[in-house]
């Protein structure tokens, strides 16, 4: 909770769902997946439905869907999402931060599984093995997501269906400025392709603690 009310005293500007992309300003696939991805952003209803398909965020490379911002310093994005429809328990979406669009590059993310288990995952420098924690989980449900970065600092949340946010982890990623800031989608499976349903999603530049630069 320290975390978390630490935070919340920092100024804020949340950047406005108006564009055709939403919060976000690209989208495309990583890592060439066989299936193309897709993004469609309805603005009536702020929801972004996210296809995606990639035989893994794994490893030393990745294939997935992306919809990102580039941004700098320190940031706070927040989501629900849901996935539709069957698939492999392994397929994963979630909020990630990234150095850059290459298959290996250093990134962190907060996911959630096909089978409804949040992991964090991050690779610390490009082409090196992707580092992970999994955690206990009771099946598939809509999940609110956060992650915070402060510096190199990252701290995630999640709560399941219409609970509170409670602080999942937190560890330590340098990934240098600008990143990568945005939302991913991966199958699992390199022939197939899934889809998730984000909605009240809100990306916040947070300003630095007094004294500090970004």
């Amino acid at each position: 909770m320290r975390k978390l009310l630490i935070v919340s005293l920092f100024s804020a500007s949340a950047f406005a769902q108006s564009g055709k992309l939403g919060a976000f300003t690209n989208s495309g696939d990583v890592g060439g997946p066989a299936r193309k991805g897709s993004m469609e952003f309805d603005a009536s209803k702020g929801q972004y439905r996210i296809t995606g398909a990639g035989a893994n965020i794994w490893a030393k490379e990745d294939q997935f869907q992306y919809v990102w911002r580039e941004m700098s310093g320190n940031v706070a994005v927040t989501a629900t999402m849901q996935f539709l429809g069957e698939g492999v328990d392994h397929r994963k979406a979630g909020i990630m931060l990234r150095q850059t669009l290459d298959t290996d590059s250093p990134y962190i993310d907060i996911v959630i599984h096909g089978n409804g288990m949040p992991g964090i995952q991050w690779r610390n420098t490009k082409s090196d093995i992707t580092n992970g924690v999994d955690f206990p989980f009771d099946g598939p449900a809509k999940y609110k997501l956060k992650l915070v970065r402060q510096g190199a600092a990252i701290a995630v949340w999640i709560a399941k269906d219409s609970a509170e946010l409670k602080e999942l982890g937190h560890t330590q990623v340098q990934l240098g400025n600008p990143v990568l800031v945005g939302l991913a989608v991966c199958s699992h499976k390199a022939d197939a392709s899934d889809t998730v349903i984000f909605s009240d999603v809100s990306v916040e530049q947070l300003a630095a603690p007094a004294g500090k630069k970004q």
